[in-house]
């Protein structure tokens, strides 16, 4: 288990840590399975439309080899697919995708309960990825309201990473996204995360005097704590009076 500190302890980070939803990018050779299998293609098929033997499909499909590009143009175009999702998985063709900035998928603001049945409107943000992390897990929390005003105000935005997507794991001082269930009812947040006295503590970073107590990683026994995601940057829109014309 993954500790942040030498001294025992019958709880880790890894205890308070969980993926939201995250499901890993498919690699190329699923990617072209994809492509066959949305066709309603065999191997035998997809060989003779790209001028292959069926032993070369069954490498690509298990990852063996890896296709030419002008092979991969060969499948784009017998599969039907955006030749850009088949080599980079990115369908640059469909409009709701965007073709820049970050998704925005929650709002970060302590005491908003919602319901688990209740889904945010995901939008996207001209916010580039951080180079030091993997593009995939990249994403934004839109601040609502004071409860981490010393770090970002109302309307600011977080960039966060994943962790299972970043492959990383929270240490003591990092800014996290909070996650707390209690009663069906879910509640995201950003806090600092604390050690102290072998102890985990999310210390809120507001100057609000209703935001100031620590809160115990461990919760209780109406309440389940996780951390889903670490911040490694904000992003402060400015908006113009006159906005310009699309």
């Amino acid at each position: 288990m993954y500790s942040l500190t030498n001294a025992p302890s019958s709880e880790t980070i890894e205890d308070f840590v969980q993926a939201d939803g995250y499901a890993p990018a498919m690699e190329l050779n699923q990617r072209i399975f994809k492509a066959r299998s949305d066709a309603k293609m065999t191997q035998e098929q997809l060989a003779n439309a790209v001028g292959k033997t069926r032993g070369a499909v069954a490498q690509w499909e298990s990852g063996e080899v890896r296709p030419r590009h002008s092979t991969l143009q060969a499948i784009a175009e017998a599969t039907g697919k955006p030749l850009n999702w088949l080599v980079n998985g990115v369908d640059d063709g469909d409009p709701s995708y965007p073709r820049i900035g970050l998704e925005v998928v929650g709002e970060v603001a302590a005491g908003m309960w919602k319901e688990g049945t209740v889904r945010f409107e995901k939008t996207y943000e001209p916010v580039a990825t951080h180079p030091d992390y993997p593009g995939n897990g990249q994403r934004l929390y839109r601040v609502a309201g004071n409860s981490i005003n010393k770090i970002a105000g109302n309307g600011e935005y977080l960039h966060a990473i994943e962790i299972y997507a970043g492959g990383i794991q929270p240490e003591h001082g990092d800014l996290v996204i909070v996650r707390r269930q209690q009663h069906g009812l879910a509640e995201y947040t950003a806090k600092t995360l604390i050690r102290e006295d072998d102890r985990w503590l999310l210390r809120p970073e507001s100057t609000d005097p209703d935001w100031q107590s620590d809160i115990e990683m461990k919760g209780d026994s109406d309440t389940e704590i996780d951390i889903t995601d670490i911040v490694v940057a904000k992003w402060s829109p400015i908006e113009r009076r006159r906005k310009p014309s699309k």
